[in-house]
């Protein structure tokens, strides 16, 4: 009976540890594919800080990170003032590593003068 007590514990103990392996990983894929939209994000920000820039409308080049995949940037109008577009909104999709699909947007304003 000791004996069993003790297997079955152990079991136990392992089946924990091998489901939380598995959790911490996926929050480690999560994580990484959040700061690789983050920083692609950032990145368009940056390259559309003036007017001329935010009006081209072009979208950088995508390089994700190893073991990420078939990334997309799509854009689309938000809002506009009379013809004037004055929010922009950037989607971005990716496949990350066992084949899971993400899908990140962000918006950007029109800078001032």
């Amino acid at each position: 009976m000791v004996a069993l007590a003790i297997l079955s514990l152990t079991i136990l103990i392992l089946t924990y540890f091998g489901s939380s392996f598995t959790l911490t990983r996926n929050a480690q894929i999560d994580t990484q594919a959040q700061a690789f939209a983050r920083s692609y994000f950032d990145n368009v920000r940056a390259s559309w800080s003036t007017r001329a820039a935010f009006n081209a409308a072009v979208l950088p080049s995508v390089a994700p990170p190893s073991g990420f995949s078939n990334p997309s940037a799509s854009l689309a109008t938000v809002q506009t003032i009379g013809t004037q577009v004055v929010l922009r909104r950037i989607t971005l999709q990716f496949t990350g590593p066992q084949n899971r699909s993400y899908s990140f947007s962000t918006e950007v304003a029109l800078p001032p003068l």
